[in-house]
This record gives structure tokens, C-alpha cells and sequence, in this order.
């Protein structure tokens, strides 16, 4: 071997090796952005207080949050909306301690529009392409003179509970908010 080609070579390994060293750093600071997650969406959240929730009429909640995007934190942004519908019981309506609360996200199944509360009709619909659902978050099927529900699932329900608060003594409804996969028969839970 020559001696200008091996100064060739070795000023080419020693190029790339300084390319690699300088370049590695801002690769993974991209990746690093694309891996993270994007909101605390899985996140246990106090929504509303129990006696602002009638008996068997929904009332839609927006989830607040921080939301991530790429490299910028937005904090206390509408990262979803649920409906909470508080059921009817045997007991006094007054009495908190036997209520029931049933929380859904109020995004459609079938292809993530806003579902929205008909009161007239007295159930969920999608204005989008028409799903229909019961109060109980339950798909209905086609009725005469509607068309075939497209929902291919009932409506996604959330994990709720009555927590009742240590400083007021006030029962509120604490919601698990998640997102799920759309146009699936069975519930996925979005990476």
C-alpha cells in the first residue's frame, strides 16, 4: 500500500468518525421527541361535583390537561370531553351514598367525531354519520326509518368513582379519561 493511500483512508475514517460523533446527539434528540408521551390523558381527574350532576340527564365534562407537541409543553388544554350520566336509584335522590355515576368518552367509536346528547330523543348520537346510543352508552341498532347504525361498539365507558372530598365534605366524580381506537368492534386502547 501506498503512503498517499493510506493517508486517504485514514482521513476518511477520521472525516466520518467526526460526522458520527457530531450527528449522533441530534438524532436522538429527535427520536427522544417521537417517543415520549404526548398528554397525562391516563390520568385520574376530579370533574365535577355529584350534586351538580341531575339523575338521568347527561352532562358533558372537558378533560383538562397538558399536552405535549414535539418539543412544547401546553398546559391546562381541553385534551377530550366525557359524558357523565348519573343513574337513577331505589334510594332518595338526595342520598349521595348510593349513587351511580357512569362516565363515557364523547368521542364516537365509529370514526372519532364529537357524540352529542339529543334530549328530545333522549340518547347519544353521532352527527357525523348517524350512530345512535342508548343513555346506558349501549349501540342501537337500525329503527324503522333509520338507517343502520354505523358504530361498530358501544360507547367507550371510563373508569369513575365518588370520592368525597377531606376539605369540604363534597362527593365528586373522579374519571380515569383514555383514548381509544377507532372503528374496532372491541375497545383498544391507543399507544
Amino acid at each position: 500500500m501506498r503512503r498517499r493511500t493510506l493517508l486517504k483512508w485514514v482521513s476518511g475514517c477520521l472525516g466520518s468518525l467526526c460526522a458520527s460523533v457530531v450527528g449522533i446527539p441530534g438524532v436522538s434528540f429527535v427520536l427522544q421527541a417521537l417517543k415520549k408521551s404526548r398528554s397525562d390523558g391516563d390520568r385520574v381527574r376530579r370533574v365535577a361535583r355529584l350534586k351538580d350532576l341531575p339523575v338521568g340527564k347527561p352532562v358533558a365534562v372537558p378533560i383538562v390537561g397538558a399536552r405535549e407537541d414535539a418539543w412544547t409543553v401546553h398546559s391546562d388544554e381541553v385534551l377530550g370531553r366525557v359524558w357523565l350520566v348519573r343513574k337513577k336509584s331505589d334510594a332518595k335522590e338526595g342520598t349521595e351514598a348510593s349513587a351511580e355515576v357512569m362516565a363515557f368518552s364523547a368521542t364516537c367509536p365509529h370514526l372519532g367525531c364529537a357524540v352529542l346528547h339529543d334530549a328530545k330523543e333522549g340518547r347519544f348520537v353521532c352527527p357525523c354519520h348517524r350512530a345512535i346510543f342508548g343513555l346506558d352508552g349501549e349501540r342501537i341498532a337500525a329503527t324503522k326509518g333509520v338507517q343502520k347504525n354505523p358504530s361498530p361498539r358501544a360507547m367507550d365507558l371510563l373508569d369513575c368513582r365518588l370520592v368525597t372530598d377531606d376539605a369540604t365534605q363534597e362527593v365528586w366524580v373522579e374519571v380515569t379519561y383514555q383514548k381509544f381506537e377507532q372503528g374496532l368492534t372491541k375497545k383498544v386502547l391507543k399507544a
